[in-house]
């Protein structure tokens, strides 16, 4: 996690990292074995589309936040495409060649591997989540607009951490090797620190809009139970 400089101070959350998988070849001889080469090759773009994005996910070195972001939701929405089409898992009928690799966040010596879409889905979540608190992070909380900009930024990482609870946290914790940091546990904590920050956020506007002791009281209480 990295902090501000403010006196008030604000968490972000470092992205998990990856292994290099190939998921084009693999994909592509499920479809010719299990339909034909005409099937495979209709859809030879779309599968080249998918390895320069998993390509992409595996560098977390972009300069840009929200570039990242954006990256991040691309991918995810393609894998839920993936999902829908090609079984992935150790079933010998299935696509039983791609392994997923993600390090734990915080205890980056640690790593799950699966056949799953599951682990990748949930860390890619995971990610998401990350990029939207760097972006909160990264905004300038010193005027009104800043510190408006980062409560939405860290709702949104809160709503990524939700996301990652509600539907991947336990099918992704299921594998022969899972990490902490996708557990239903963890996520729901990060999804609670990313509320408090972007209730903080809106605290100190309330704070520097010279509202009155009442307002201010009822929103110090709101920002106080999500903390």
């Amino acid at each position: 996690m990295a902090s501000s400089s403010l006196s008030n101070l604000m968490l972000a959350i470092h992205e998990k990292k990856t292994s290099s998988v190939d998921l084009y070849r693999p994909l592509r001889n499920y479809v010719t074995f299990t339909y034909s080469e005409r099937e495979a090759q209709l859809i030879d773009d779309d599968l080249e589309t998918l390895k320069q994005l998993r390509s992409d996910i595996e560098r977390v070195s972009d300069p840009s936040p929200a570039a990242r972001r954006d990256l991040l939701i691309s991918y995810y929405k393609v894998l839920c495409l993936v999902e829908t089409r090609f079984p992935i898992s150790p079933d010998k009928d299935h696509v039983n060649a791609v392994s997923f690799v993600w390090y734990d966040a915080f205890k980056q010596k640690h790593k799950a591997t699966q056949q799953n879409i599951h682990l990748e889905k949930a860390a890619v979540l995971f990610n998401l989540g990350a990029s939207y608190s760097q972006i909160g992070l990264g905004h300038d909380r010193t005027t009104v607009d800043g510190r408006r900009q980062a409560s939405h930024a860290f709702m949104a990482a809160a709503g990524a951490f939700a996301h990652l609870r509600d539907n991947e946290s336990i099918k992704a914790t299921i594998g022969p090797s899972t990490t902490v940091d996708v557990s239903v546990e963890c996520v729901g904590m990060l999804e609670r620190l990313m509320v408090a920050q972007a209730q903080e956020c809106v605290f100190e506007n309330t704070i520097a809009k010279g509202s009155t002791p009442g307002v201010s009281a009822k929103i110090a209480r709101q920002v106080s139970v999500k903390s």
